[in-house]
């Protein structure tokens, strides 16, 4: 079982994507936070997994909260998907020069996104 942390302002997506991951056939533990000060606080207090993170949030936008986990020794090595609403090359290469391991855009398939967040789960846990 691993946990997974969730940072979206959107509450239809974090309840989206919360039913998808504690529905999968390994259940997970899904913690949300609404902005990213929320989202850095909730992976200190409770090192997760992986983290999904929007990357237009409240507080700290999605790039600063992955150059700020990545920064952390206790949440450097976690595994993150960062969720974007454009297809532009430009802000998928900023997610992924910020520290993000993988990018899906928005509006996303459930398959798609439950598959992205199962490979990372099981490349770090072969790397971890």
């Amino acid at each position: 079982m691993a946990r997974i942390l969730i940072i979206d302002d959107d509450p239809g997506v974090c309840a989206l994507l919360s039913e998808i991951f504690s529905g999968m056939e390994q259940k997970h533990v899904v913690t949300a936070a609404s902005d990213g000060i929320q989202g850095l606080a909730s992976a200190r207090l409770n090192t997760p997994d992986v983290v999904v993170v929007d990357v237009d949030i409240p507080g700290l936008n999605g790039y600063e909260v992955c150059l700020r986990l990545r920064a952390d020794p206790a949440t450097r090595r976690v595994p993150i998907l960062m969720l974007t609403g454009t297809t532009d090359l430009p802000g998928a290469m900023k997610g992924l020069g910020s520290g993000a391991d993988d990018h899906i855009t928005k509006p996303f398939s459930v398959d798609e996104v439950a598959a992205r967040v199962q490979a990372l789960l099981m490349r770090s846990r072969r790397t971890g």
